[in-house]
């Protein structure tokens, strides 16, 4: 029996991470996993340590006001690891959080295997340092990356995009209108207003006061997409003081949603990729406390924020951040969307220049699997 260590702290991580468990199940039985995750986590038969909305944590104020709470999750991961004699660890994403832990493991004697590495090309390059010293192999996702760890000497394989693969859409646009009775002079807008409280509470209202302009112009349906860790209540809640009502759209339905929505309106993060990889127009915004900003701002190496606008070296997608994320600014981009078809058909072509530059022909977590089974048997970690 195999005994791996495993952590996910957000959403998309734990989509990944869900393949990576996926694909060793296929190849059998024998092996286990504990750590950090969510619902998707606990289906797969991991043994969960610490849910990960426990972990879900944004900026530099958050991450220091909560830091004797995430030391203690450390140290409960270290000391699991050792009990259970861990053959290696699987870190995905989370940089701050996972590269202390991944320290942490290497002293312990447990291997440690890196995936979707730490964003060095956009800030803090220093970081490279870290991941050198403590990392025993990382797995990355984006082609230009690649120069970045052959100059430095690290162990690394590319994998291309996960999202590439896992994107799956099941209806056509009109089958989901017809069966969401949305009429055909209706123009539909989804909200992402991301999956930690933290993020909600921080975009959500300004969003509806976005819904509240639009409407004055357009014959609007509009939804908001809900991550699964988040209770619909706090949605529901936020919704009520803005004096608006909006339907809920479950995770289960996401790409659908997306796919049969004339525009989104969604936090920066990985929800760009997969919106653009759909093929629809988005406006891209975000906003944390001040003093984060401001002190992370320092450690920019670039000035685009959306991972769209980033791998397209352009400012494709509207991104409105920090105090340029208002109701006004937002109305007017989304109505851009909805009234310009010469700007939804420059956007599509730009999202067909993304596919290719993330196609891989194989899976990524086929990719890690091998690599890492291929390490066990010949204990070259």
């Amino acid at each position: 029996m195999n005994n791996i260590f495993i952590i996910a702290a957000e959403n998309s991580a734990e989509n990944y991470g869900s393949k990576i468990i996926d694909t060793f199940r296929e190849k059998g039985n024998k092996y286990r996993f504990f750590g950090a995750g969510g619902d998707k986590f606990s289906d797969r038969g991991v043994d969960i340590l610490v849910h990960n909305r426990n972990l879900s944590i944004v900026g530099i104020i958050e991450v220091v006001s909560s830091i004797f709470r995430l030391k203690k999750y450390m140290n409960k991961f270290v000391k699991e690891a050792k009990k259970r004699r861990a053959d290696a660890a699987i870190l995905i994403d989370y940089p701050d959080f996972n590269l202390r832990l991944a320290k942490k493991f290497k002293k312990a004697g447990i291997p440690v295997y890196y995936y979707i590495s730490p964003t060095i090309w956009a800030w803090r390059y220093s970081r490279v340092k870290l991941i050198k010293k403590y990392t025993d192999h990382i797995f990355i996702i984006f082609p230009f990356e690649k120069d970045i760890y052959e100059k430095e000497k690290i162990s690394h394989t590319y994998t291309g995009h996960p999202l590439m693969n896992q994107i799956k859409i099941s209806m056509g646009n009109k089958e989901f209108r017809e069966k969401k009775n949305i009429s055909e002079d209706k123009k539909v807008l989804t909200l992402l207003p991301g999956s930690r409280i933290s993020e909600i509470n921080s975009l959500l209202p300004e969003m509806l006061e976005t819904v509240k302009i639009l409407k004055k112009k357009f014959n609007l349906e509009v939804f908001i997409l809900k991550a699964r860790n988040i209770d619909s209540r706090i949605i529901k809640d936020i919704c009520k003081t803005a004096g608006i009502k909006i339907h809920i759209t479950e995770q289960s339905e996401g790409y659908n949603m997306i796919n049969g929505s004339d525009a989104v309106l969604t936090t920066c993060g990985t929800s760009n990729l997969e919106i653009a990889i759909i093929g629809t127009p988005f406006v891209a915004v975000y906003r944390v406390n001040r003093l984060s900003y401001l002190l992370g701002k320092g450690f920019l190496k670039i000035n685009l924020y959306s991972i769209v606008n980033i791998l397209l070296k352009k400012g494709v997608v509207t991104e409105l951040i920090q105090k340029d994320f208002t109701a006004e600014k937002c109305s007017k981009a989304i109505t851009e969307l909805l009234d310009d078809p010469d700007r939804k058909k420059n956007l599509s072509k730009e999202f067909r220049k993304l596919k290719d530059i993330l196609s891989m022909n194989m899976n990524p977590s086929e990719i890690i699997f091998e690599k890492m089974i291929n390490d066990l048997k010949t204990k070259k970690i």
